[in-house]
């Protein structure tokens, strides 16, 4: 197999990498995306005399990503929270120039739920995106100016995950979740207290 029978195999590999890029608000059953992708300068080595410049692999753009704080997820720590209580993030800014959030969507998927496979996001996080993105239905959104909600009411009977996504200006969304980063797995306990009770002692 020659360089140029490979280019669209390593098309698509970049390419998977990328951002995802909302074009339109659509049902769950839609995995429809857009890899959003902007040339830049690399060391890497020049592409094979015999594979022309307009062939070589475009790099994936970087996605806007924020961090949940508290709780903070822990892919080897679940805990335990009361069953109303408020959750906090931050995004991440890049550096330099680069995607900054100016939204975010999220939800709680329960073990016992019928909207999404439990299981399966445990053990696949990415068909979370496969099977909502781009549109995110039946999810909640908010403000890039917002950092925190509030999470009421949840059932003690089951388990719990709890997934963010950042999106900028532009549609492009985080194309990761990471059980370390934006997505908490938790159970509920109904003794525990609440933030407004804490927050009274």
């Amino acid at each position: 197999m020659n360089a140029r029978s490979l280019a669209p195999l390593l098309m698509l590999a970049l390419l998977a990498a990328g951002c995802g890029q909302a074009l339109a608000p659509t049902t769950p059953g839609d995995s429809a995306t857009r890899v959003g992708a902007a040339p830049k300068e690399t060391s890497s080595p020049s592409p094979p005399s015999n594979l022309p410049d307009t062939e070589a692999p475009a790099i994936p753009s970087p996605c806007p990503s924020a961090t949940l704080t508290n709780p903070r997820p822990n892919h080897l720590l679940s805990p335990t929270l009361p069953p109303t209580f408020t959750f906090t993030w931050a995004p991440n800014v890049p550096a330099g120039p680069g995607p900054t959030p100016t939204r975010y969507r999220y939800r709680v998927f329960h073990e016992n739920g019928t909207d999404f496979d439990f299981v399966q996001l445990l053990v696949d996080p990415p068909s979370l995106l496969r099977a909502y993105a781009p549109g995110f239905s039946g999810w909640t959104e908010v403000s890039g100016a917002v950092t925190q909600a509030t999470l009421h009411d949840l059932d003690p009977s089951q388990a719990h995950v709890l997934v963010l996504i950042a999106m900028d200006a532009s549609g492009h969304f985080d194309n990761v979740v990471s059980f370390d980063r934006n997505a908490l797995y938790f159970h509920v306990a109904p003794g525990l207290a609440t933030d407004a009770d804490r927050g009274t002692r």
